[in-house]
């Protein structure tokens, strides 16, 4: 006769707990997993379709000046627009597209502390550079549209819309009637000469040379020194969500110097190359 034995009482308890304790392992392993590939996918969403644009804009050393002498005198001011042309990248590191509405630089000259904005105003290549007066191509800076996780490369010509001293920007036919006006105040003292030059030698303190150096002054000056801002213009924000999510792009700043260049060479349509400096210098 086979005698059966009994168990102790603990024993199926035991087993039983230890299956459970086994099993919730496994099930907070496999929960674990889950809230890892969800947070993985939740990223890879963000970083290929939800992220807001990124963008950096990059300016490197090669920045070239120049005088436009080709417009009306009814706009041009004295010696001719200042015009500045940098080759610019911008990077976009987000993945949603990135619009640009406008480019501005903010340019101020250490020695005399005149500032003036530029605005982008012609989109340009190679071929710009090796052409002479109105025969250089170019063409009209339009909005930018970058795509995510892609870049932007061009060369931009920047012109001046507005000066600290908003004399600087007198069209060159003002200025004449200008000086005909003195010539008529000051008939006297000119001697019967017409030249306003030799006024000026006579007469150095008349108040209207205030406004004649005005006329004549420029950011960018031979020897002289000019920080450079470069701003991006991108639209507002549509919504909350884009206000809190959106990244801001930091302007930029450099330091150039133009070298010892006379100015009739310039107004001849000479191109000047700017040297890069540190800005503590």
């Amino acid at each position: 006769m086979r005698i059966l034995r009994r168990r102790p009482a603990g024993a199926d308890a035991n087993e039983i707990a230890m299956h459970a304790a086994k099993s919730s392992g496994g099930g907070r392993i496999t929960a674990v997993g889950t809230v890892v590939a969800l947070a993985f996918s939740g990223y890879s969403l963000w970083e290929t379709s939800l992220k807001q644009a990124d963008l950096t804009p990059y300016v490197t050393g090669v920045v070239t000046y120049e005088r436009d002498r080709t417009a009306n005198l009814s706009i041009q001011p004295d010696g001719g627009f200042e015009v500045l042309a940098v080759p610019i990248t911008i990077a976009n590191s987000g993945a949603r597209d990135g619009p640009i509405l406008a480019l501005q630089l903010d340019v101020k000259n250490r020695s005399t502390g005149l500032t003036a904005r530029f605005e982008a105003t012609y989109a340009v290549d190679g071929t710009y550079f090796a052409a002479k007066g109105d025969k250089r191509p170019k063409a009209p800076f339009s909005a930018l549209v970058i795509a995510g996780r892609s870049a932007w490369t061009g060369t931009v010509l920047f012109y001046p819309v507005s000066y600290s001293d908003e004399r600087a920007l007198t069209p060159i036919a003002q200025i004449r009637e200008f000086y005909d006006a003195m010539r008529t105040k000051y008939a006297k003292e000119m001697e019967g000469v017409s030249s306003i030059s030799a006024l000026r030698a006579r007469h150095p303190d008349l108040p209207e040379f205030a406004d004649a150096d005005a006329f004549e002054a420029k950011v960018i000056q031979p020897k002289g020194k000019a920080d450079i801002t470069l701003k991006l213009v991108v639209p507002a924000p549509s919504g909350w969500l884009d206000r809190a999510l959106a990244a801001q792009v930091p302007p930029i700043t450099l330091t150039f110097q133009m070298p010892d260049v006379s100015v009739p060479s310039m107004l001849d349509g000479e191109f000047v190359r700017l040297r890069r400096v540190g800005p503590e210098t």
